[in-house]
This record gives structure tokens, C-alpha cells and sequence, in this order.
């Protein structure tokens, strides 16, 4: 019973985050159906994207920590790269939080203007940068 339930939510955050991912196209897709029509009608795609987004940064802001560690990491300073890295990915990772709980809270308001991201997606989601896929971090 568990496991299913865990595959249910591993699913659910992964649709979750595809959402976030794809926040970016402001195109709203053709209506096939009435709730399609009513949700064009009432442009109301741009607002459940936001909501999205603000659930993918509400769930995954931590994912700025190990981000945060691996950009500022060194191999000269070992020890004071890792701990900087850690403690700006812990803002991040705050920040990203509270601008989550802001969307989610906030998901039909047009704020900021046309419903656009406030923050940009996280690097490990970003599949493809100037044309070439990303870098895998390590131990992926």
C-alpha cells in the first residue's frame, strides 16, 4: 500500500515539475473539450501554470542546497567552498521556498504582470542550455 501511494506522489511531482519546466510557452493549447473551452475562455491556463510553479518551488526549493554546494565547490579549499556553498543554498533554497508559497497562494492574480516566473527554473531542469544538454552533476 505504501509503495503505491509513493509512486502516486513520485508521479504527481514529476507532472508537478514538467509543468514548471514548461512554464515558459505562453501559448494556451487548442480547447478539445469543455473544460478546454471554459479554461480559454476565461484564460485561465496561465494562472493553473503559475500554480504549478509555485507547487514545483514550494516542493523542490531545497534542491537550491546541493546546487548551491556544487557551484561555489573547489577542490584547492575543500572544506570553506563546501560550507559557502551550503549557506547560499540554503537562502536559495528559502527563497525559492517562500516565492513558491507566494505563487500557490496567489495562482489566479495576473501578479506579476501576465502571470511570468519570478524566479528562473533550476539549472537541473533546464534540459537544454544554448543548444547542448546540460552537464550531469556529479554522481548522477
Amino acid at each position: 500500500m505504501m509503495r503505491r501511494w509513493s509512486g502516486i506522489v513520485a508521479s504527481l511531482l514529476m507532472s508537478m515539475m514538467a509543468t514548471a519546466a514548461s512554464a515558459d510557452s505562453r501559448t494556451s493549447p487548442q480547447p478539445s473539450d469543455q473544460v478546454d473551452q471554459v479554461m480559454a475562455r476565461y484564460n485561465l491556463h496561465p494562472s493553473f501554470e503559475k500554480l504549478g510553479r509555485g507547487l514545483g518551488n514550494t516542493l523542490m526549493g531545497w534542491a537550491e542546497i546541493p546546487f548551491g554546494v556544487h557551484e561555489r565547490y573547489s577542490k584547492e579549499d575543500t572544506g570553506s567552498s563546501f560550507f559557502t556553498g551550503l549557506m547560499i543554498g540554503l537562502f536559495k533554497g528559502v527563497v525559492r521556498t517562500g516565492v513558491g508559497v507566494y505563487e500557490t497562494v496567489t495562482f489566479l492574480l495576473p501578479y506579476p504582470e501576465d502571470f511570468r516566473p519570478i524566479l528562473p527554473t533550476l539549472p537541473y531542469y533546464q534540459l537544454m542550455k544554448n543548444g547542448k544538454p546540460r552537464e550531469p552533476l556529479p554522481l548522477e
